[in-house]
């Protein structure tokens, strides 16, 4: 009788299998709550509530369940109507905002199914779900903690897979002793479940390693506005001046702070930047730590620019214009920016492409907006943001840990080639804002503009100026984190140039800023974090506190603001880059253990890349040694029969599973091999396997020696008849 598509399966009795599926499905539910998904109720349903439903599907595996299947259905239903809900109250153009309740809608289905899962197939099905929820968590994660879920997640599921296959072997029916069998045989049969277990986990490790080759070389995802993470603000502390700029992290130097301000930097924690507040004094010493202070998405590096100084008196930069404007948005989306002066008047914002970042808080510090130039629009839980006239972006509060923000800048494609020709566009600056970015105070120490003069004096191009001054300045200075100080009433960049010749970012920035502008190229002093250290297992750019720079930002006609920093290489908007998912991971893992050889990644990688054939060609071997023991633990009528089945099969005449060996001799004795003796030899056979009272020695040896015969005519048939075709 052929059994059923839709009929009931039969209850799983494996308590080792429910607990393996048990673990993979917490790991999985707990890895999605640590991104700071669901509420009170939904975080004790995702992991009491299943750990209690997978108990009782167990005990109530035999129940008929209909009542508790309609109230599941139910409860799905309005899970489902609950996601409907808020996904319909979501602004157009914020798709993003859809990840949380969509990922609560799973975890609700999770704890629903749990309650239901009385046989084999509902385990796998919970198991399959899993694997959803860990995708899920890997899209929403920003740190490599979710490593350790993945790892409980996967070895959890390869135990609960070879669990599996085992039950299901065990549900076959015993096919029981033959006559003659040994007991070797029949134990070799009964543990043959274990040993089909084996190709599963080989093909789990051959997995593994094709997927570490493929991370090594695939294309790094790209991050786009659907995907970026929903704005997100903690908790909210108001700036104390409305549009000001406030700083926590730097104690009683914080700009919004009473007024009342230490030259030493008194209670500033170790993360904290001098460079963000209303003023940078390069007088000013000491650096912050490795602290991290957030993380960032985005498709490549870029200078995460926070603001930038215009006014220069030779020893502290300034901003001369600081009243800000208001952002907001009038639909709770996208707060759209205006920009800064000279970008309007280029359209900046209107040119190049789309380029999305979003940040992670994870230290408290600047109300600053931290993006790569330009930004356009910024999600943002405020409702309003506040612009300064040189692009700088500040919120009304204070930003948290935890705090999430994504920011959409215009990067025009800009290229060495753009950079240089770039002047051939006649799109100058207004005379009021060239000005300002050539402003300079009167005592300049003529040496520095006569340093800038010849150094330049074959530069054709602004471009070509920047970069022969950067040449000179990394041939001739050296980067120092341990500067002397500069000496009461001396000029910073006089000092740098010609006295100490040992500086940090913010003596080269300024130094560079301030010999362009002695030639007439627009400039400024920009500071924020350099791009940061790309950790390859989660595609984000992680920014430390010792990764606060300063750097210069020359305006180009046509093209508008481009970086450029004598310590550092910046990034190009234009150049191509193509980074693979794990580019990085040899010193990213080096730096992490620096106890190990240098040459182990990298012999981990090859590893990796060289392992996936060897370990095909391993299962390759295994199974056929496999084979050739099943052979040796064969009774003597297994493989009489096999010789049997290959004489007949050599003269065209297969045996059919129906039929016999008694059967399939008489065939063969007279049709294809007239000798009767071949009936005598099936006997033999079915004696010794059925019947209990196995053939003597001597039938064994006359049976043998006639298939032995019979196989060795047919060998000598085909080698005449090859001899002759020859």
């Amino acid at each position: 009788m052929v059994k059923k598509a839709n009929a009931k399966h039969p209850p799983e009795e494996s308590v080792a299998l429910r607990a393996s599926v048990l673990v993979a499905v917490l790991a999985s539910t707990l890895a999605v709550l640590a991104q700071g998904v669901g509420g009170g109720a939904l975080r004790l349903a995702s992991t009491v509530g299943i750990a209690g439903g997978f108990a009782y599907s167990h005990w109530a595996r035999y129940r008929s369940g209909y009542a508790l299947k309609a109230m599941l259905a139910v409860g799905v239903l309005l899970a489902f109507a609950g996601f409907l809900r808020v996904a319909t109250g979501i602004q157009p153009g914020a798709i993003n905002e859809v990840q949380l309740p969509l990922a609560e809608l799973f975890l609700w289905v999770q704890f629903f199914h749990s309650l239901d899962v009385p046989a084999r197939r509902d385990l796998l099905f919970s198991l399959l779900s899993s694997l959803v929820l860990m995708a899920v968590a890997g899209v929403l994660s920003v740190s490599s903690a979710l490593g350790l879920n993945l790892l409980v997640w996967g070895a959890a599921t390869v135990v609960s897979l070879v669990l599996a296959h085992r039950s299901e072997v065990a549900a076959l029916p015993s096919l029981g002793r033959l006559a003659g069998e040994s007991r070797a045989t029949v134990e070799a049969r009964r543990s043959w479940g274990l040993r089909s277990a084996t190709p599963a986990l080989g093909v789990l490790a051959l997995v593994g390693l094709v997927g570490g080759a493929i991370f090594l070389v695939v294309p790094a995802a790209g991050a786009g506005k659907a995907v970026a993470f929903p704005a997100k603000l903690p908790s909210t502390l108001a700036v104390p001046r409305t549009g000001g700029l406030a700083n926590p992290s730097l104690g009683a130097d914080d700009p919004a702070g009473d007024g009342r301000r230490s030259s030493t930097g008194t209670g500033a924690m170790a993360s904290g930047y001098f460079g963000f507040t209303d003023h940078l004094d390069t007088a000013a010493r000491g650096r912050p730590d490795n602290t991290l202070v957030m993380r960032v998405k985005a498709a490549r590096p870029d200078f995460w620019r926070g603001q930038s100084f215009d006014t220069w008196d030779g020893r502290v930069w300034k901003q001369s214009h600081v009243r800000p404007v208001v952002a907001s948005a009038s639909d709770g989306s996208a707060i759209d920016l205006q920009g800064a002066a000279e970008d309007r008047d280029l359209g900046a914002l209107d040119l190049g492409h789309d380029f999305v970042q979003t940040v992670y808080v994870e230290q408290p510090g600047p109300n600053l907006v931290f993006s790569a130039y330009a930004p356009a629009k910024v999600y943002f839980n405020g409702r309003s943001l506040f612009e300064l006239d040189d692009g700088t972006v500040r919120t009304g509060v204070q930003l948290p840990e935890g705090s999430v923000y994504t920011v959409v800048s215009r990067r025009p494609p800009v290229t060495e080639e753009t950079l240089r020709y770039s002047g051939l566009s006649g799109a100058a600056l207004p005379a009021a804002t060239q000005a300002r970015y050539l402003q300079l105070p009167a005592d300049v120490p003529a040496r520095v503009r006569d340093l800038a003069a010849s150094v330049t004096a074959d530069a054709p191009t602004a471009y070509d100026k920047v970069l022969a001054l950067e040449g000179w300045m990394a041939a001739n200075t050296a980067y120092s984190l341990d500067a002397p100080r500069l000496p009461a009433g001396a000029d910073a960049v006089d000092q740098f140039l010609f006295v100490d010749r040992v500086g940090f970012c913010e003596q080269i920035g300024s130094s560079l800023v301030v010999m362009l502008r002695s030639l007439g190229v627009p400039a400024r002093l920009a500071v924020g974090y350099t791009p940061g250290e790309r950790n390859p297992f989660t595609g984000l750019f992680e920014v430390r506190a010792r990764d606060a720079h300063a750097w210069a930002e020359v305006w180009f006609p046509g093209v508008g603001w481009q970086a450029f920093d004598p310590t550092a290489s910046v990034p190009l908007a234009g150049d191509p880059y193509s980074s693979a998912a794990g580019a990085g991971i040899v010193s990213f893992l080096r730096a992490r253990l620096p106890s190990l050889p240098s040459w182990l990644p990298r012999t981990i990688g090859l590893v990796a890349l060289a392992g996936a054939p060897l370990v095909g060609l391993s299962m390759l071997a295994a199974g056929r040694l496999r084979r050739r023991r099943a052979l040796a633990r064969r009774s003597w009528a297994e493989v009489q029969l096999d010789r049997l089945e290959r004489a007949g099969a050599a003269h065209g005449r297969s045996r059919r599973p129906w039929e016999g060996p008694r059967r399939y001799a008489d065939i063969l004795a007279r049709s294809v091999l007239p000798d009767p003796r071949l009936r005598a030899v099936a006997d033999a056979l079915e004696s010794d396997a059925w019947s209990g009272d196995p053939p003597s020695e001597a039938a064994r040896l006359e049976a043998e020696a006639l298939l032995a015969a019979v196989l060795t005519a047919d060998s000598r048939r085909d080698r005449r008849e090859s001899a002759v075709k020859t």
